[in-house]
C-alpha cells in the first residue's frame, strides 16, 4: 500500500464510521456481547473482503483496503475492549474466561476463513 494523504484521509473516514457502529452496538447490547459481535463480524468482514480482492482486482486497491479493511474494520473490532474484559472475567470466574478468550478466538478465525471461502468462490462464479 503506498500511503498517501489520500489514503490517510479514507483510513481516517472509515475507522470513524467503524468506531461509530461498534459504539452504536455498545449503547443496544452492552458490553460483553457487543465486544465479541464486534469482533466476530469484524473478522468475518476482513476475510469477505480479502476474498473479493483476489479474484476481483477492483476490490483490491489502496483506497477500497485503506477504508473498508483498515479504517472501517479496524475502527469497528476491538483489542483494546477484548483484554480489559477478559481480565476482569478472570478476577471473576477464574481460568473459564481464559478457555471462553481462546474459544472466541478461535471463532474469530473461523470467521474470517468462511467470508474469505464463501466471497472468493461466489466472485469466480
Amino acid at each position: 500500500m503506498h500511503i498517501t494523504s489520500k489514503v490517510i484521509r479514507l483510513t481516517f473516514l472509515g475507522g470513524a464510521f467503524g468506531t461509530l457502529l461498534r459504539y452504536a452496538l455498545w449503547v443496544l447490547i452492552g458490553d460483553l456481547v457487543s465486544v465479541i459481535l464486534v469482533n466476530l463480524i469484524g473478522s468475518a468482514l476482513i476475510g469477505y473482503l480479502n476474498g473479493l480482492a483476489i479474484v476481483n482486482k477492483k476490490y483490491d486497491t489502496d483506497s477500497f483496503g485503506a477504508f473498508w479493511k483498515i479504517g472501517f474494520a479496524g475502527g469497528f473490532t476491538t483489542m483494546s475492549g477484548f483484554v480489559p474484559l477478559l481480565v476482569v472475567n478472570t478476577l471473576t470466574i477464574g481460568p473459564l474466561s481464559i478457555a471462553v478468550a481462546l474459544v472466541i478466538t478461535a471463532l474469530g478465525f473461523g470467521a474470517y476463513w468462511l467470508a474469505f471461502r464463501v466471497s472468493s468462490a461466489r466472485a469466480k462464479s
